[in-house]
């Protein structure tokens, strides 16, 4: 059975539950209620006759002035009803009963006593006489009767009434809850299929709307993934085609005989071999690293003597490029870190630095404490990189020269690793403009005690 069929069940049986329950009580309320008050009507009205028949008594000294005349407790009767229906005061007329101080019947048809109510009537403080009335139950004639089926067929039109608004309002609310399900459902439907560009845009403000919303988003974040793998893998391929065109190039030549099988043409293809081995490398600890699987040891360990390491390493490298490298680091920072991945981090960052920068420029890499964090801050000079550029600088592949020109550098991998490292860590990396007109590139780690 369908959530649709299930909901519209759980509605109609719970609607007809409370109309029934509704009609019910309203039935039991209305005829207690007009028994209760044709009672309290009609005892009221005895006990004002009571009171006139006490003081009649007293003036005539016994009850012969009705035994002579017995239609004339009648008339008093209406006249202690104040005006009420003529029609009303007959049919209560025919069940009034006079008794005297024994208890002997005088006027009145007689009645069970257990379905009677006794008034007593008083003159000159003595009891002479009762007035007997039976409760509605002993009375009900067929007027009443009639009143009573009136009533019970307007109890059953409404309970038809209800029954069908049941219906037509459990329909439209399973309807309603459903419909955004069934939305849900086929957009997942559409998911699975490899589909990720459509979208709910669902304006509900409850839990059905918001899981719409999240699945807007997730269908989002796969379209973007999907776009990414693809712009990924034409990435890859565009990367591996050239060193591997290179190679076949420089193959063929010395095969042709174009060019003499030397030591100087057997270090080009070294060297060749040792680029497309760098890309595979870089690429296989990407792929590690977006998969979380790129393996840390962390420990205690000082960045500023990790980071000196580092730039003694690039030292002739920065004398070949006329760099001149300003330092300004603290006696020590001590942080929890895999020093090898964060070798690694610094190391891809310097080179990306000094492969970018122009001869004769300068570097800046500081060191400095934010709280329970440590900061390394390395700036160059220019050139710079544009405003739209710098959010993509981390991402796989990415270079600001779309020629990829190989004279400028490698594959754009090491920033997106840089990136990982960082993350991994528990810190960030950042990118922004720098003073010295090249970029900024700012990477938080967490202290030791963080």
């Amino acid at each position: 059975m369908g959530i649709r069929n299930k909901l519209f069940l759980i509605f109609l049986g719970t609607f007809l539950i409370l109309t029934l329950a509704a009609s019910g009580f309203y039935y039991l309320a209305f005829v207690r209620s007009l028994d209760t008050y044709l009672d309290e009507r009609q005892q009221e009205q005895v006990f004002r006759l009571s009171e006139h028949l006490g003081t009649l008594y007293q003036q005539n000294g016994s009850w012969a002035f009705l035994l002579d005349d017995p239609r004339r407790l009648g008339r008093l009767y209406r006249l202690a009803g104040d005006g009420e229906s003529e029609r009303g005061k007959r049919g209560e007329m025919r069940h009034l009963q006079l008794l005297d101080r024994d208890k002997s019947v005088l006027i009145g048809p007689p009645a069970p006593p257990k379905l009677r109510t006794e008034i007593p009537i008083e003159a000159d403080g003595q009891t002479v006489g009762y007035l007997t009335h039976p409760n509605q139950d002993a009375i009900r004639d067929k007027l009443a009767d009639r009143f009573l089926d009136r009533q019970k067929g307007f109890m059953a039109w409404m309970l038809a009434v209800g029954v069908g608004l049941s219906l037509l309002v459990s329909w439209l609310l399973a309807r309603h809850l459903v419909a955004p399900i069934l939305a849900l459902t086929r957009h997942a439907h559409t998911l699975q299929e490899g589909d990720y560009s459509t979208r709910l845009s669902d304006p509900r403000r409850d839990e059905l709307g918001t899981l719409s919303r999240q699945l807007d988003q997730l269908s989002a974040r796969l379209e973007q993934g999907q776009q990414a793998r693809q712009r990924w893998f034409s990435d890859i391929a565009h990367e591996l085609r050239t060193p591997v065109a290179i190679l076949k190039g420089e193959l063929e030549a010395l095969v042709d005989g174009v060019r003499p099988l030397n030591l100087a043409a057997i270090q080009a293809l070294e060297s060749e071999t040792d680029q497309l081995t760098h890309l595979i490398d870089d690429l296989h600890d990407l792929a590690l690293a977006d998969g979380g699987n790129l393996r840390y040891q962390f420990q205690p360990y000082d960045l500023v003597s990790l980071t000196l390491d580092v730039l003694d390493n690039y030292q002739r490298t920065l004398n070949q490029q006329r760099l001149t490298l300003k330092t300004d680091l603290p006696a020590q920072a001590s942080a929890l870190i895999d020093p090898v991945r964060i070798r690694q981090l610094l190391d891809n960052l310097l080179q990306n630095t000094v492969k970018y920068t122009q001869q004769g420029g300068q570097l800046h890499l500081q060191i400095m404490q934010q709280g329970r964090q440590w900061q390394l801050v390395l700036e160059d000079s220019a050139p710079g990189v544009p405003d739209d550029a710098l959010p993509q600088l981390f991402d796989h592949l990415y270079r600001v020269e779309n020629s990829r020109n190989r004279g400028t550098g490698g594959a754009g991998l090491g920033l997106a690793i840089c990136l990982r490292i960082a993350e991994a860590h528990g810190g960030s990396l950042m990118a922004a403009h720098s003073p010295l007109g090249g970029v900024r590139i700012t990477l938080t780690l967490p202290g030791e005690s963080a």
